[in-house]
C-alpha cells in the first residue's frame, strides 16, 4: 500500500490551477515510488518548486532587500537521516540539494552562501528564483512602505489575502509498506529580514520523520519552531492518537502556545492512515491512495 500526500500551504488558492499542480506533484511522487521514498517525496515537491504559483523554488516570496533565500528539506523515516539547506540562493531545486547534504555530507543543515557553493560544487547550475510576479509585489510593497502605508499582504505569501495566487511552504510526506518519509521546500516569509530561517529545515519543527509516522507542516515557522510541533504529532501517533487526531491536536495546541499563530499540517502513519487539519482560510491537499487520487478529502479546518 502506498500514500502519498502533498499540500500547498496555507492561505493558498484552492482554484483548478493550483489543484492540478498539486494533482502533478502527488502523481510524481507515486511514479518515483519504485525508486525509493526519498525519490518519492523529493519528486513531489520538485514539481511544486518549479510552479510559480507556489512560495518555493521558482516563485519564491522576496525578502526585504528583494532577493530571494529559501529553505528545503528531507527525512527518510527509517534510518532516521535527516538533510536541509537554509537561505540558500539561486537554485532551481532545493529540496534535491537539501538531499544530497542527507546522502553525500556528514552534515544535516547547510545555511547561506556555503549551501549555495555546495549546491554549484554538485551540478547545480545558477537560476534566478525571482519570478516577475513576486518582483512586482516586492516593488509594490516597497512602495507603499515609502508612503508610510501598510503592506497589504500576507506574510506568507507576499500577495494580497484576497489574491488568486496566494501560496506558502510546501510540503509532502510518504507511505509505502510500512516506511515512511516527509519532504518541505519554501522561499519563507515575505520582506523577512536577510537571513531568516523558518522551520522547514529543523527537524522536529517544520518536518518530521520516523518509524511511527512522517509530518510536514506550513505556516508561521517561529511557532512551529517554539513548539517543535512535528515532533509533538509523531509523539502523539506513537501513543496510538489517530493521525487526524495527532493533526488536530497539534493544531490546537500550536494556536494556545502561540495566539493568532496560523498553519496547517499533514500527516500519514505506519500503519497507512493519514490526517490533515489547518486553522487558515484555506489549505489545499492532494491525497493519493494506492495509485489513485482522492478528489473528496479536505483538511479539517479549526476555528
Amino acid at each position: 500500500m502506498s500514500i502519498v500526500i502533498v499540500h500547498g500551504g496555507v492561505e493558498t488558492s484552492s482554484s483548478l490551477q493550483f489543484r492540478e499542480v498539486l494533482r502533478a506533484a502527488a502523481l510524481a511522487g507515486h511514479g518515483a515510488l519504485e525508486a525509493g521514498l526519498l525519490d518519492a517525496a523529493e519528486e513531489a515537491v520538485k514539481i511544486l518548486e518549479e510552479s510559480p504559483l507556489f512560495n518555493a523554488g521558482y516563485g519564491s516570496v522576496l525578502n526585504r532587500d528583494g532577493d530571494v533565500e529559501m529553505d528545503a528539506s528531507i527525512m527518510d523515516g527509517t534510518t532516521g537521516k535527516f538533510g536541509a539547506v537554509a537561505a540558500i540562493r539561486s537554485v532551481s531545486h532545493p529540496v534535491s540539494v537539501a538531499r544530497l547534504v542527507l546522502e553525500e555530507t556528514p552534515h544535516v543543515l547547510l545555511a547561506g552562501q556555503g549551501a549555495t557553493d555546495f549546491a554549484l560544487t554538485r551540478g547545480f547550475l545558477p537560476v534566478d528564483s525571482r519570478s516577475p510576479g513576486m518582483v512586482e509585489t516586492w516593488q509594490r510593497a516597497r512602495d507603499r512602505a515609502k508612503q508610510g502605508l501598510s503592506q497589504e499582504t500576507s506574510p506568507f505569501t507576499g500577495l494580497p489575502p484576497d489574491s488568486a495566487k496566494p501560496c506558502d511552504t510546501v510540503g509532502c510526506v510518504v507511505f509505502h509498506d510500512g516506511r515512511l518519509a516527509a519532504a518541505s521546500s519554501t522561499g519563507g516569509s515575505f520582506m523577512k529580514i536577510p537571513g531568516r530561517v523558518g522551520d522547514t529545515p529543523i527537524p522536529g519543527a517544520g518536518i518530521f520523520a520516523s518509524p511511527n509516522c512522517a509530518t510536514a507542516c506550513t505556516g508561521l515557522g517561529e511557532a512551529f519552531i517554539e513548539t517543535l510541533t512535528a515532533n509533538y504529532v509523531d509523539s502523539l501517533v506513537k501513543k496510538g492518537l489517530h493521525p487526524q487526531e495527532a493533526a488536530e491536536k497539534a493544531m490546537a495546541r500550536l494556536g494556545e502556545r502561540r495566539a493568532g499563530a496560523v498553519g496547517g499540517i499533514i500527516v500519514a502513519d505506519h500503519q497507512g492512515r493519514f490526517g490533515a487539519a489547518h486553522n487558515s482560510r484555506s489549505f489545499p491537499v492532494a491525497l493519493l491512495v494506492k495509485g489513485g487520487l482522492s478528489e473528496s478529502f479536505i483538511p479539517r479546518k479549526l476555528n
